[in-house]
């Protein structure tokens, strides 16, 4: 299988510190190596969490409102799919139906990593998102 980043996004989440890579495979129940391979873990995990967002929707709180507008119109178009929304659906109501989910995330998965994540994994996301045209 292709990696699902590109060399660019993986320069950005290089940084992501490996606890929190953990954390978010565990909560993808990927089940983590001893000898860890970080951007083989991450792809894995993207792809894990566009399978879950097909069913449950992305995670969005307030403070992700720039992050969903700075992304490029086509792969907006994706995370509307996403939530389960038009293709031409707002940042707002994007952003809405993505705050049902992470409330939801609170009550059942308190401090989730791919929640804690999602800001700096949405790019990322967002891109595969639309080349994987998700319906």
């Amino acid at each position: 299988m292709a990696a699902a980043l590109t060399d660019e996004e993986w320069s950005t989440l290089r940084a992501i510190p490996e606890q929190d890579l953990v954390e978010m495979a565990v909560d993808l129940d990927v089940l983590v190596p001893e000898h860890i391979d970080p951007r083989a873990l991450i792809d894995r995990c993207l792809l894990l969490v566009l399978d879950r967002a097909r069913e449950e929707g992305l995670p969005f709180s307030k403070y992700d409102q720039d992050d969903l507008s700075a992304l490029p119109p086509d792969h907006r178009v994706a995370v509307a799919r996403l939530q389960g929304l038009p293709a031409h659906a707002s940042v707002g109501r994007i952003l809405r139906a993505g705050q049902k989910v992470y409330r939801r995330y609170l009550k059942t998965r308190p401090d989730n990593a791919v929640a804690l994540l999602l800001p700096t994994l949405l790019p990322a996301l967002a891109r595969l998102a639309s080349e994987l045209e998700v319906p």
